[in-house]
């Protein structure tokens, strides 16, 4: 009777470390069903004890956050602080399996925009009796009663979440992901609402109540989103997604914001609006060559200054600069002053 040969195990390409896969098979398949995450029962159960982890670590082959957990490198995603973050809450709730998602973690989960947010440690709500966790997540003993389904884990509904990552990380932060929120469609005003009276007497509720005054969904980034927050806390009145047509009536432009009651229209500048970034092909993001587009940019900002508008840039370096936004809009508002005074 013939004795069936088994192929061979592919070589490595050369020049590149052996993948892990090559050393344990079954590991990976186990991990791939996990976002590249197990535990060390899963490795103990596929007989892996310690040393051998240790030795994979050490290797480059695995990542170990913290006890009991491990991701295997070459099936996760570290590139940002909210992929890595994914993965980690995932091997989160397999360590916790009671576990609920909140807060900033939640969003991440739901892929709502979390800005200037410290993601090292996935947020969770666990049982009372069961709010023991490693130093990896931030684990607090509270039940979360109604919960939403998502590949990462179970979460917060939408509105508690924007209301706990507003408590957590700050209004201005809250703002941001907020309108984002409400851009997508994906919680309303009156949600938010009821979620903000379920915290009224918490510590840090005034955070919340100072959100609500500064969000708007028709803010249609996080730069517009700051661009109003920033404005606003210096007195500035700015009103969103202004249409503008010359004095026959003609289509100019839909600008960013104007300033209330001025001819001082206030643009946000993201890389993308110019520039050509990873993961855009030659046209850059709206079909057209990016030339092309700064070539329209400087020709749409001519008629409006021909109809009498003042236009003040900002870019995210101003946001990191205490009282430049206010500068640069009063210095508009300045200018705009003086050409109406020599008219």
């Amino acid at each position: 009777m013939a004795i069936e040969q088994l192929p061979p195990a592919p070589d490595p390409q050369p020049g590149s470390p052996m993948s892990l896969g090559h050393h344990e098979p079954l590991l990976v398949e186990a991990a791939v069903g996990h976002h590249g995450m197990f535990t060390t029962d899963i490795a103990r159960h596929l007989g892996l004890d310690k040393f051998a982890l240790a030795a994979l670590t050490a290797g480059g082959h695995l990542i170990h956050p913290c006890r009991g957990l491990y991701a295997v490198a070459e099936l996760v995603d570290q590139g940002t602080d909210t992929t890595w973050h994914k993965h980690l809450t995932y091997g989160g709730r397999m360590l916790y399996p009671d576990a609920t998602l909140v807060g900033a973690t939640s969003l991440v989960a739901h892929d709502i925009t979390v800005w200037n947010t410290d993601l090292t440690r996935p947020a969770f709500f666990r049982p009372r009796d069961r709010s023991a966790a490693a130093s990896a997540f931030w684990v607090r003993p509270r039940v979360c009663p109604n919960t939403i389904d998502t590949p990462w884990g179970p979460t917060q509904t939408i509105a508690d979440s924007l209301i706990q990552h507003c408590l957590d990380n700050g209004m201005t932060q809250g703002v941001v992901s907020v309108d984002a929120a409400l851009r997508s469609q994906l919680t309303t005003v009156d949600e938010l609402v009821a979620a903000a009276e379920r915290v009224e007497k918490w510590p840090r509720s005034h955070r919340v109540r100072s959100m609500l005054t500064h969000v708007d969904g028709r803010h249609e980034s996080p730069g517009e989103s700051l661009t109003a927050v920033f404005a606003g806390a210096s007195g500035i009145e700015l009103v969103p997604q202004v249409t503008i047509f010359d004095e026959k009536g003609r289509f100019i432009g839909r600008v960013d914001f104007v300033v209330k009651g001025t001819r001082v229209v206030v643009e946000f500048d993201g890389k993308r609006k110019y520039f050509k970034v990873d993961g855009d092909d030659d046209t850059g993001p709206w079909g057209k060559p990016v030339d092309e587009r700064v070539l329209e940019e400087k020709q749409r900002e001519d008629r409006l200054r021909a109809q009498g508008y003042v236009v003040v840039r900002l870019i995210w370096r101003d946001f990191y600069s205490p009282g430049v936004v206010a500068a640069k809009i009063r210095a508009g508002l300045a200018l705009e002053q003086r050409i109406y005074s020599a008219r």
